[in-house]
């Protein structure tokens, strides 16, 4: 197994609904685009931290809970070279070395809310990155069905330096 990079592990809000169902993986070193500055509505990415209970102590090898517990959570992305893969990096606009880029853009998802909030919307769904150059499908226009956001990141247990608090998160498409 080769890894590719290190980085943050990211999802949702706890305490929001909404957004992306999925925790992916951040590198280290995030790659932007283009950002807005409107408060539209928007899919948000955060940091993701253990949350563990004292029960837990003896599960882990290298510590008991209390080392790891509200501490925010690394990740790593690694491959099989025997096999044949297909990767989306989220918050990069470019693909590891060897591999090919098919496409980049944006992070997309379902839009994030609070949980006071009253709306229809109380689902989660995948984080995908949708191209650049996106394309439109044949059919009716306007029929508000399931709904695509952009994805903005949330700094804090990301690191403020790197992750801007608001920005949208680019991301690219790699196989091999």
């Amino acid at each position: 197994m080769q890894c590719l990079f290190a980085g943050y592990a990211t999802g949702r809000h706890y305490n929001r609904i909404g957004g992306g169902s999925n925790f992916l993986c951040l590198p280290e070193q995030p790659q932007w685009r283009n950002h807005s500055t409107g408060t539209t509505r928007s899919g948000w990415l955060y940091g993701t931290v253990y949350r563990l209970g004292t029960g837990h102590d003896a599960l882990f090898r290298n510590g008991g809970s209390s080392v790891f517990h509200n501490k925010p959570t690394p990740c790593a992305v690694c491959y099989v070279p025997q096999r044949s893969a297909q990767l989306m990096i989220p918050a990069s606009n470019e693909c590891p070395i060897g591999w090919t880029r098919e496409y980049n853009g944006y992070l997309m998802s379902a839009y994030s809310y609070a949980v006071q909030t009253k709306t229809n919307a109380h689902h989660s769904a995948s984080y995908i990155c949708i191209d650049l150059s996106p394309e439109t499908a044949v059919g009716p226009i306007n029929i508000l069905q399931a709904l695509l956001y952009f994805v903005k990141v949330g700094c804090g247990t990301l690191p403020c330096s790197r992750y801007h608090n608001g920005w949208e998160v680019a991301c690219v498409v790699c196989t091999k």
